[in-house]
């Protein structure tokens, strides 16, 4: 049974990395009941339930993700009718959000959504426990140096630059994907690898963009 949220601690720093995305506990979940859809209503269910169990929500804006309507604000807490008026839905690009009582809709993606990691750990202490064992119980391995001609023409950024040591672990030496594989195939295999960078860095997993466009400057020559 989840512990009761003290009321010292309904005021939470906006701008803390205990802010964890959506779709961390999401794939967490759906690894364990084996089924996306499943794991985002009983997400929803926890973000939808006020205290003292449930888990606190905040919504950041930028970009074209901006509120219009107020173009100054940058981040703010999600009260929990949120998630009683909206659905979360899975889809293959991630996580998204639409109207709770529409039938149909065009739901926008869940960017810059997160959950209150404490929360996260009351309910279920073994999220973020597993992660860390994994990253503890096994140093990082040192990568083979990529051929010169290939680490000429590589593409170099904070998302992709994250991607070329996770496809030379799982694709060793050099980390060429399989032709046979597909980019969203590759994405599942190597989202483990973003835990936990996302976790402390308050980053996003790579897209499959981002991913396939590193797998073609590695020799991937699958057009799927």
């Amino acid at each position: 049974m989840a512990e009761p949220i003290s009321k010292s601690s309904t005021e939470l720093p906006l701008d803390s990395f205990d802010w964890v995305p959506l779709d961390i506990p999401h794939r967490w979940l759906a690894e364990r009941i084996g089924n996306a859809d499943l794991a985002a209503l009983d997400l929803i269910k926890v973000l939808a339930t006020p205290p003292p169990h449930g888990v606190r929500s905040m919504r950041r804006y930028f970009g074209r993700f901006r509120d219009l309507s107020r173009p100054d604000l940058e981040r703010e807490r999600l009260d929990f009718s949120f998630w009683v008026e909206h659905r979360l839905t899975s889809w293959t690009d991630g996580l998204r959000i639409g109207l709770a009582n529409r039938g149909v809709d065009y739901p926008i993606p869940a960017v810059g959504v997160y959950a209150w990691k404490p929360d996260l750990e009351r309910i279920w202490p073994e999220m973020f426990s597993s992660a860390l064992a994994k990253t503890s119980s096994s140093p990082p391995k040192k990568l083979p140096a990529l051929p010169k001609a290939t680490a000429a023409r590589l593409r170099h950024g904070g998302q992709i630059d994250r991607v070329y040591p996770a496809l030379q672990t799982e694709f060793p030496p050099f980390g060429k994907a399989p032709d046979a594989l597909t980019v969203k195939q590759c994405a599942e295999k190597l989202s483990p690898h973003w835990v936990a960078d996302n976790e402390a860095l308050g980053l996003t997993d790579p897209s499959d963009d981002v991913i396939a466009a590193a797998m073609r400057l590695l020799g991937w020559r699958n057009n799927s």
